[in-house]
């Protein structure tokens, strides 16, 4: 009762509105958005995916198993698999820029419940030993105030080892294509506590998966160092956006994220 009392004395004393309806969010609501708008935004995508980088077969189709981009640049990475819970795009985005620009904590842990189920049945899947969050750098760890990738996990409450740092910060990634991330991260990151690596299996988190080059240069690093299969969840993937359904053929750069 008394906790109930608080959250209304809040919502009244900072109010907020939802970013899908625009509705005064009180009481029962996700943080960025009511309940209703949350339950049907808030989607677990469930379309195929390139087997390769995880991307919507549906948005870049190719040949079967494979997207056209994988397709044609033959590519290939360092994890054994990608998986992720949605698009980023609409609240999904929304939610995160708000977790990682606005510093909306609390963000974190609604989308870690919203997570949990799926992102518990992937770890069982794959048999990972680990779970190992993607680091910040010291200096963006201190503007933001926490680790994202941490947060969520602590509010899909499954536990995780922090066996990476970043005592690199790097080039700003965001209008950066594939080839330019991967050269931008090479030698970012370091682990901890090697021995905690040796044979095993690990699911590497993040909350974004844009071009997979960080998860690319972090899996390397972390097979280097000893575990045996990497395998990569992300809260939400960026897809490629296409100029135009008749030019499907000509890739384009990514968008946000």
């Amino acid at each position: 009762m008394l906790r109930e009392l608080y959250r209304a004395l809040l919502d009244v004393l900072f109010p907020s509105f939802c970013g899908v309806c625009g509705s005064f969010l009180f009481l029962e609501h996700r943080a960025v958005a009511c309940k209703e708008c949350w339950e049907r935004e808030f989607k677990r995508y469930e379309g195929k995916k390139c087997r390769v980088c995880g991307h919507p077969l549906e948005l870049l189709p190719g040949s079967k198993e494979l997207c056209l981009r994988c397709l044609k640049e033959k590519r290939k990475f360092a994890f054994d698999g990608v998986f992720y819970y949605t698009l980023y795009e609409g609240l999904p985005e929304v939610a995160i820029r708000e977790l990682k620009f606005e510093k909306y904590r609390l963000v974190a842990y609604e989308i870690g419940r919203e997570i949990a189920s799926n992102l518990k049945g992937v770890i069982s899947r794959v048999g990972a030993n680990l779970v190992v969050p993607v680091p910040l750098h010291r200096s963006t760890l201190k503007e933001r105030g926490f680790n994202q990738s941490e947060e969520i996990l602590k509010g899909a409450r499954v536990p995780f080892s922090p066996l990476l740092e970043k005592p690199f910060k790097g080039e700003k990634q965001s209008t950066a294509d594939f080839l330019k991330r991967r050269e931008n991260v090479k030698g970012l990151f370091r682990v901890r506590n090697a021995a905690e690596l040796i044979g095993k299996t690990v699911l590497l988190f993040d909350d974004v998966f844009t071009t997979g080059a960080t998860a690319d240069e972090i899996s390397r690093l972390l097979k280097k160092s000893g575990a045996e299969k990497v395998f990569v969840y992300t809260v939400a993937y960026t897809p490629l956006k296409l100029l135009t359904k008749e030019k499907a053929g000509n890739l384009v750069g990514f968008g946000k994220g």
